[in-house]
């Protein structure tokens, strides 16, 4: 069974383009409200990454508990973020595209966001959901560079939403951060004055991503750069193998 100190973080980056053997294999985790949710989607190759996001989810919490992935329980806040019945083990997921990342943390609350990097109308949404402070720093930059700037914030927003468990109750443009995509992630300004560390996530040139930790004044003496742990699966044998590691 993997271990984690109090300050520990570790964050498994996975691809969800798998075959349907393999689907199939991680659809028999699932709760029925789970698969239930998963056949909800119109598109069957969306709805067998969610399978496949849920079923890894599964099995790397398992890894850090005494169960196996189907005996896991889950419990949700008021909005809806997932959490373990029964032990103060903190994890928080985030899928985009054929990607996905989960942040484990040992008990500081964790919140953590992936976006695939697509062509949008950036300069609009940013005027529509970002601060005037925000908005200002943005449309200084050069427009090559905003696409970029957009995503580069947004997922700091995120993480920070999903690390707080307010989710979009909290308005979006009540969260500052770092805007430049050439500067590391900040929270410049946010409605708690809770401590928080944030920092970029580097997974893929094609994706942008950010990581939120709670802590207090003994946790954040290290940085994130410091705590985090990266670990990569390149298919579901792996993690088996890595699972059966932990139950000999």
């Amino acid at each position: 069974m993997l271990m984690l100190l109090e300050s520990d973080i570790q964050i498994w980056s996975v691809d969800l383009n798998l075959d349907l053997q393999q689907v199939a294999a991680f659809r028999q985790f699932l709760t029925a409200q789970e698969q239930q949710r998963a056949a909800k989607f119109i598109n069957p190759t969306h709805g067998n990454r969610w399978i496949v996001a849920r079923g890894y989810l599964r099995q790397i919490l398992s890894q850090y508990l005494d169960l196996t992935p189907a005996q896991i329980a889950f419990t949700y806040g008021q909005q809806g973020k997932p959490e373990l019945d029964g032990s103060q083990l903190q994890f928080n997921l985030s899928h985009s595209h054929d990607r996905a990342v989960y942040g484990i943390s040992a008990k500081y609350p964790i919140g953590i966001d992936l976006e695939y990097i697509h062509p949008l109308p950036a300069a609009d949404l940013v005027d529509r959901f970002f601060s005037p402070t925000e908005q200002a720093i943005f449309h200084r930059l050069p427009v090559t560079e905003q696409q970029a700037a957009f995503f580069h914030a947004w997922t700091q927003k995120e993480a920070y939403l999903k690390a707080c468990g307010t989710g979009l109750s909290t308005s979006l443009d009540q969260i500052e951060v770092s805007i430049d995509p050439s500067t590391p992630a900040a929270i410049i300004s946010a409605p708690t004055t809770d401590i928080w560390q944030i920092q970029k996530l580097e997974i893929s040139p094609d994706y942008a991503g950010a990581i939120v930790i709670g802590g207090d004044s003994d946790s954040t003496q290290q940085s994130l750069h410091e705590r985090i742990e990266y670990k990569q699966l390149q298919s579901p044998e792996s993690i088996s193998t890595a699972t059966t590691r932990g139950y000999p």
